[in-house]
């Protein structure tokens, strides 16, 4: 009699509770940030926005999915939104979009194209393989978060090449018109314009300035009266954290000679810095119109640092800049080779009718591109770089190739806040305690991401 109640159960069950899929099958592909987490809501989860039990799997090919069971025939409604009701999708337009509809059957899939999100509008122009990693990316060394950019080579998800890296400051003018300070640098388009007739290409990633903290965060010395100071953490920021992430989540050439930094006016100055600062980090820069009046202090920082690493300084300036630019750039030249740079490894470039203006540097952004990275080859799939730890994210468990060795690790969640941290003692770490999401471990200068 049990016997024949339970399967009697049995039947009402699977005959009135079924399995079925939604998957989104793209999503605009500049404007979704690579690392937030795209939920369903709806009238079955009283439409929480961010409801982690009907958070959508990321496919990392520009699709999402999520299977559930429901009773047969529920008429849903529903929407998908990247955690808030402030970046819900709309229609292509930004114009409101009415909830979505759909009858519950079982063994179904619905697909689904999502046009836009509300919080990314405008008329980008953003072009090839152009996009956000993240609006908020985590900046442990400030304690601040930064929307972070990346162009990729158009032969990127067609190729296994590792790529060179350039990292470029105050990306709201490199790549899109709707964020750019009057025009925009185009990067991406002179890296496409470049693809055919100039190897290597390579990734850009452009980080945000921070509006009110730029100055700050653009110099590692003080001026009285416009600020500064915590560009040294900035330049930290990039290295010890930015960086080893990129070289973790893309597949780079992580070495100091395929990797260089550029910016312009104080952007100009921090890369300088950041180049000497980190000459182990670093093998060029691009420094286009640099702020060298903000601080003195530039002459005594070259002589203690001294000349550590082979180097190539391109300095660009434009004759309708401040009066004192191009006499400023010769005098720092002049520090460099008093320090040991050799005439080969620094470039300047002075352009009549040159002007301290987004068009003036973006117009030369290709040629001091081909001169930082002439010579420099990207490598094909037969290059390979053994990652010093790997998670598993059938069994939650992160390995690790090296030895144990005390060293401390650190687990941030994906709004950049501590999970927690400690001491590397066995081969493998269970985190099978964390809830469903995005993390990022650090260790050994190595940034995972964990995708549980």
């Amino acid at each position: 009699m049990r016997i024949i109640i339970s399967l009697i159960l049995f039947n009402f069950i699977l005959n009135t509770f079924g399995q079925m899929t939604i998957k989104i099958v793209s999503v605009p592909i500049y404007y979704t940030p690579a690392l937030d987490t795209v939920f369903i809501v709806g009238d079955f989860n009283n439409w929480n926005a961010r409801d982690t039990a009907w958070q959508m799997e990321n496919n990392h090919d520009g699709t999402y999915q999520i299977t559930f069971t429901l009773p047969l025939g529920t008429n849903m409604e529903y929407k998908f939104t990247r955690g808030s009701w402030d970046n819900v999708e709309t229609q292509a337009d930004g114009s409101f979009l009415p909830n979505r509809n759909a009858a519950y059957s079982n063994g179904g899939t619905i697909n689904c194209q999502v046009a836009n999100w509300s919080d990314l509008l405008g008329s980008h122009t953003a072009s090839g393989n152009t996009g956000i990693i993240d609006l908020d990316f985590y900046m442990p060394e400030l304690g601040r978060t930064r929307r972070i950019w990346a162009y990729l080579p158009p032969d990127y998800y067609n190729t296994n090449n590792y790529y060179p890296v350039l990292y470029l400051h105050d990306a709201q003018n490199l790549f899109d018109a709707v964020y750019a300070f009057g025009s925009e640098w185009s990067v991406d388009e002179s890296m496409q314009s470049m693809f055919n007739t100039f190897s290597p290409s390579a990734i850009i990633i452009g980080i945000d300035n921070g509006e009110a903290d730029r100055l700050n965060e653009y110099s590692p010395w003080v001026n009285s009266q416009y600020g500064g100071g915590q560009g040294e953490a900035y330049a930290a920021f990039i290295v010890n954290t930015l960086k080893p992430f990129v070289d973790n989540y893309f597949r780079t050439l992580p070495g100091r000679e395929y990797t260089g930094i550029m910016g312009s006016s104080m952007g100009g100055l921090i890369s300088f810095f950041s180049s000497m600062n980190y000459q182990n980090v670093f093998g060029k820069a691009g420094i286009f119109s640099p702020s060298f009046w903000f601080s003195d202090s530039i002459y005594s920082f070259i002589s203690q640092t001294g000349h550590q690493s082979p180097m190539r300084m391109y300095f660009l300036a434009g004759d309708q800049e401040s009066s004192s630019m191009i006499p400023d750039i010769n005098s720092v030249m002049n520090a460099l080779s008093s320090a040991g740079f050799s005439g080969n490894e620094m470039h300047l470039k002075t352009v009549q009718g040159g002007q301290h203006a987004e068009w003036f540097w973006a117009s030369e952004f290709s040629e001091a591109f081909q001169w930082l990275f002439d010579g420099v080859s990207s490598m094909n799939d037969t290059y390979s770089r053994l990652p010093i730890a790997i998670f598993n994210s059938n069994n939650k468990t992160m390995s690790f190739h090296d030895s144990p060795d005390n060293s401390f690790y650190e687990v941030f969640n994906i709004q950049g806040q501590l999970i927690c941290s400690g001491i590397v003692i066995e081969t493998t770490l269970d985190f099978s305690y964390l809830e469903k999401g995005i993390y990022f471990f650090r260790y050994k200068g190595l940034v995972v991401k964990i995708v549980v």
